[in-house]
């Protein structure tokens, strides 16, 4: 095929296509003339289909002719020479990889089969242990980072120096391609990840608020608008009023997210002069009650505004109610106006707990647009007397989300006892409960959290009246991934219709496995 003599790969073709494409019932064909041993191929072929004209198969011919043509190309086919030097290796490393093959084998399972939620775990188990991804993993768990942004966080410190030099050299797994973790500070954070830079941002942040302030505000120009909101959400950590002109400049950024990332962090800054607007804004929109009145009884009073200010586009605060909005045009302004205005204010300005405000906003005309406002506040900076107040009289519809967006706000140790509780007045008659509860402790746990073994053991206890439902399945993976290790021994069994809990879990089991086989994953216990 490579002799000089004959016709370019191209024209090899030429005798052939015209019959291929209008069929051989209706154009003949010749085969290629090509010398050496592919053109002696083709020529057998060709007499064959001559050798006995009322046997001859045309359309076969021509299909065996195109195949050698099509083989034999791909076999002479070599590639271009480059004139670019060959890359550096990767560095050594510097954490041991994961040797127990048993350990290998359930990671990577999990790797290509296992819910989300598992492989995080695994990873984040791997990481804590000091140890990295084996080489041969590299690629399965770099593509299921391809695949998965939410694992990402927890692939990068396993990867190893020999995944990230993967990463560098392949553009679908370029979001893997960071520095190592002991690699100078300088260094990480001009040649990092996004994630990696988040974290750095962080760890400086807690240590000394200043540097790490003016280091974001001079990284700021040169990054793109994702990576200015995750990063300038990192100030939340020691926030204070030195970071407000910051803040300020940050809201005038061109990303909307910059945007009402820098506007929620002021709302945190009671002194800050755009808090101050809001709450000048927002103060003569409530009415106290006189002292004679509060004696009888009188609550306090909102009415949202009348109309919208001239001034308050420059704080983000839009006069024309959006398409989708559900509220109405007065409820949109009032909605607007709180949620610029730090939750502290409303109890010291009323004197009410949040539990009291929870429960006054629910009895007035404009309940969705203070909850939801409130709700905003809350989850930019946490509080847990405003948490409990949301989960104790939940707003119901007046909010799109349920009461797993709060739960997942508070600390493990404060949820449980809001499903303990709900869970012990699970029956029979009630299990669309369960089915909520389920989803709830799915949505509020994070990746590699688990709940207590108390909890872990009313789930267990009150599981077989959920068995029944059609799609428990979907849930039952995801289930084995946030109880308590100590429980995963008991549902090692073999399944049985005699016991609906073990038959249930017959196609989870390798879940629980891997769960157990990492559970307690150490560098001393792992053979070299």
């Amino acid at each position: 095929m490579s002799n000089p003599s004959n016709p370019s790969p191209a024209t090899h073709w030429q005798s052939l296509l015209p019959a291929a494409m209008v069929g051989t019932e209706k154009m003949a064909f010749t085969a290629p003339a090509l010398s050496g041993p592919v053109g002696a191929l083709l020529a057998q072929i060709e007499a064959q289909q001559a050798a006995q004209p009322a046997l001859a198969q045309p359309a076969l011919a021509l299909l065996q002719m195109a195949g050698v043509l099509a083989v034999c190309e791909r076999a002479a086919r070599q590639g271009q020479a480059s004139a670019a030097s060959a890359p550096n290796s990767a560095a050594p490393e510097t954490a041991p990889a994961l040797h127990a093959k048993g350990l290998q084998l359930s990671l990577r399972w999990a790797l290509a089969e296992a819910p989300p939620r598992l492989q995080i775990e695994l990873l984040q188990r791997l990481s804590a242990a000091g140890l990295r991804l084996p080489t041969g993993l590299l690629a399965l768990a770099l593509e299921a980072g391809q695949r998965s942004v939410a694992l990402r966080p927890a692939l990068l410190p396993v990867l190893g120096e020999r995944g990230m030099w993967l990463a560098r050299h392949n553009s679908y797994w370029r979001y893997a391609s960071g520095t190592a973790a002991s690699a100078p500070l300088e260094t990480r954070w001009s040649e990092g990840s996004l994630a990696q830079r988040v974290e750095l941002l962080r760890e400086q942040r807690q240590l000394d608020p200043a540097s790490a302030r003016e280091r974001l505000k001079t990284a700021l120009p040169d990054l793109p608008a994702k990576d200015r909101a995750e990063l300038a959400a990192v100030l939340i950590e020691g926030l204070s009023m030195d970071d407000e002109a910051l803040l300020v400049a940050l809201c005038k950024d061109r990303g909307a997210d910059v945007r009402q990332t820098a506007r929620a962090l002021l709302v945190q800054l009671p002194d800050s002069a755009q808090t101050q607007r809001a709450i000048a804004r927002l103060q003569p929109c409530l009415e106290k009650p006189s002292t004679l009145k509060s004696l009888l009884g009188a609550k306090w009073k909102i009415q949202a505004p009348e109309a919208a200010g001239d001034d308050w586009k420059a704080d983000g605060l839009e006069a024309e109610r959006p398409k989708f909005e559900t509220m109405g045009e007065r409820a949109w302004w009032l909605y607007q106006l709180a949620r610029q205005v730090p939750l502290d204010w409303w109890t010291q300005h009323t004197g009410l707990t949040p539990d009291a405000l929870v429960q006054w906003a629910a009895k007035g005309d404009w309940n969705e647009a203070l909850v939801r406002a409130w709700l905003d506040v809350l989850r930019t900076a946490p509080d847990a007397a405003w948490c409990r107040a949301f989960l104790d009289h939940w707003p119901g519809k007046a909010l799109k989300q349920t009461s797993a967006v709060v739960l997942a706000l508070l600390p493990p140790a404060q949820r449980e006892p809001y499903w303990m509780q709900t869970l012990q007045q699970i029956s029979p008659k009630n299990v669309d409960g369960f089915t909520q509860l389920i989803n709830q402790i799915l949505q509020a746990c994070p990746p590699g959290e688990q709940v207590s073994p108390a909890l872990s053991g009313l789930l267990l206890e009150k599981l077989p009246l959920y068995l029944k439902k059609y799609y428990i399945d979907a849930s039952l993976a995801e289930l084995c991934c946030v109880l308590h290790s100590d429980m995963l021994p008991g549902l090692v069994r073999p399944p049985s219709e005699d016991d609906p809990l073990a038959y249930a879990l017959r196609n989870h089991q390798p879940v629980i496995a891997a769960r157990r086989a990492f559970s307690n994953l150490t560098p001393a216990v792992i053979p070299s």
